[in-house]
């Protein structure tokens, strides 16, 4: 089954979270552009990787891209952490 362009919307914390598959050659991308000089995945750039290519929210009916700094309006970390587990196990599936 073709994953690319599948979405998937989940509303986490009263926002409506959209992740968009970008498919799978540029997933592979994805993963190669998190990696460190060591090989090793850096979360900070996968996490960036998602939020440029994979997840959205949805203001006022339109999807929106969103950056790191987007989760700051909440009050801890466990949306993040929730919204990138989400992210990850949507692409990587």
């Amino acid at each position: 089954m073709a994953m690319n362009g599948k979405k998937e919307t989940k509303e986490i914390a009263g926002k409506k979270f959209i992740f968009q598959h970008p498919g799978l050659e540029a997933t592979l991308d994805i993963r190669e552009r998190a990696k460190d000089q060591n090989g090793n995945t850096s979360e900070k750039e996968l996490y960036k990787e998602f939020l440029e290519h994979v997840v959205f929210v949805e203001e006022e009916g339109v999807p929106q891209r969103i950056n790191i700094e987007y989760f700051e309006q909440f009050d801890s970390m466990k949306v993040f952490t929730e919204v990138m587990r989400t992210a990850s196990k949507f692409i990587f599936r």
